[in-house]
C-alpha cells in the first residue's frame, strides 16, 4: 500500500512523505531509557521529561526533541528505509486568525492513496492539566510496525504538541515510560512582559517630607523635623542665629530666625511693623511653643505658599517661616504644622 504526501505542517511531526511496504511482525531494536531528566524552555516555559541517557536538542522557544537512535533521526521525515528509531518531540505553535488547534491536527495528517484516513484515530486527552486532543496512527513498514501518538493542548494561544513516535514494532516497549513522559508536561505559556527599565544614572525627582520625625535641639529652640531633611546654620542679617531645615526640594523648607526683642518685646505691635512685609495681610493670632504667636500668609511667587510666624519669649523674637510648593500642598503642609507642635523654645 503506497501512501503520497499532500501537505504537511512544518512542525515535522513525523509525515512529510511516506512510503508503507510489506507488512510483517519483525521488531527493531528498542534503546533503553535509564531515568528521566526534565528539560523546559527557556522562552515559553514548556517542559517535559526527556530520557536521561538519550540526546536532547533544544531550539528556544520551538521545540525539545530527543531520538532513541540518532542515525534513524532522518527516517522521521523521510519515511525511508532503516532498522528502527523513537522520537520523542515537545512542541509549541503560536496561533493566530488563519491557525487553530485543528487546524494543526489536520494538517499533521497525510493523505493515503487508498483513502483509508480512518488509520487517523482522534480523542480526547488531558495534557498539562488541560482538556485536549490525541491524533493517533499506525500502519507497517518493512522493518515492523509504524506507531505515532500526538498530543495537542492550548494555553495563552500556543498550541503544545506532544509526539511519541516508534518505527520496527517498538513503541509499545515504551508505553509506561510514554505515560510518566507525558503526566511530566508543562503546557507553554506566553512570556510575561519584561519590567521596565530603571535609568539609575538619571535624575531622580524630589523626595518627599518622611512623615517620621527626628529631633533637632539648639541653645534657643527645639523642634522635630523631617527624618529625611537636613538642618543648616547660617547667619542671616538683623539676627542672632538661623537654622534653615531642607529636604530635597529647596523651595519647601521651615527657617527658624533669632532676633534681639529687648528694644521691642510687644508681640502686636511687631506684627503690626512687620505688616507690610508680608503683602499686608492681617496676621492671625495663634500659639506656638505654648507661647502667643501670630502669623502672615504670603505668596513669595506663583508656585510657593509661605507662612511667617513670629513668637516674643523673653528678650529673644522668634520668627518661623514654612514654604512649600504649592502643587503639592497637601504633601508638605500638614508634616510642616506637625513639625511646628513639637517646638519648644528656651
Amino acid at each position: 500500500m503506497i501512501m503520497k504526501h499532500i501537505r504537511s505542517i512544518s512542525l515535522s511531526l513525523g509525515f512529510v512523505a511516506l512510503m508503507v511496504l510489506t507488512a510483517c511482525s519483525r521488531q527493531a531494536e528498542a534503546p533503553p531509557i535509564d531515568g528521566f531528566t526534565l528539560h523546559e524552555d527557556r522562552d515559553r516555559g514548556f517542559a517535559m521529561k526527556f530520557p536521561a541517557n538519550w540526546k536532547v536538542q533544544k531550539f528556544p522557544g520551538e521545540v525539545i526533541v530527543a531520538y532513541g537512535l540518532p542515525a534513524m533521526s532522518g527516517r522521521f521525515s523521510s519515511f525511508g528505509k532503516g532498522e528502527g528509531g523513537v522520537k520523542i518531540e515537545l512542541r509549541s505553535v503560536k496561533l493566530d486568525s488563519t491557525l487553530t488547534m485543528d487546524t494543526l491536527i489536520k494538517n499533521s495528517q497525510v493523505q493515503f492513496e487508498d483513502g483509508l484516513q480512518e488509520r487517523y484515530k482522534i480523542s480526547t486527552a488531558t495534557v498539562g492539566g488541560k482538556s485536549g486532543k490525541k491524533l493517533a496512527v499506525n500502519f507497517d513498514q518493512e522493518d515492523g510496525n509504524f506507531r505515532s501518538e500526538a498530543y495537542f493542548a492550548e494555553q495563552d494561544s500556543l498550541v503544545t504538541i506532544v509526539t511519541f513516535a516508534a518505527f520496527g514494532g517498538t513503541f509499545e516497549s515504551y508505553e509506561s515510560e510514554f505515560a510518566e513522559m507525558l503526566a511530566s508536561v508543562r503546557l507553554a505559556k506566553r512570556p510575561e512582559p519584561a519590567a521596565p527599565k530603571v535609568d539609575t544614572s538619571a535624575p531622580r525627582g524630589p523626595e518627599p517630607p518622611s512623615d517620621t520625625l527626628r529631633s533637632y535641639t539648639g541653645s534657643e529652640f527645639s523642634i522635630q523635623i523631617p527624618n529625611n531633611f537636613e538642618s543648616k546654620k547660617a547667619k542671616q542679617a538683623g539676627t542672632l542665629s538661623s537654622v534653615n531645615f531642607f529636604g530635597s526640594r529647596l523651595d519647601c523648607s521651615i527657617q527658624v530666625d533669632v532676633l534681639d526683642a529687648s528694644k521691642q518685646n510687644n508681640l502686636d505691635k511687631i506684627l503690626e511693623q512687620n505688616k507690610a512685609t508680608y503683602q499686608g495681610g492681617k496676621a492671625t493670632m495663634t500659639t506656638l511653643g505654648g507661647q502667643k504667636a501670630g502669623y502672615f500668609s504670603y505668596n513669595p511667587n506663583n508656585n510657593v505658599s509661605s507662612r511667617a510666624y513670629f513668637v516674643v519669649k523673653g528678650n529673644k523674637l522668634f520668627r518661623v517661616t514654612m514654604n512649600w510648593y504649592k502643587p503639592e500642598q497637601s504633601v508638605y503642609l500638614p508634616i510642616f504644622e506637625k513639625c511646628l507642635a513639637t517646638m519648644k523654645f528656651q
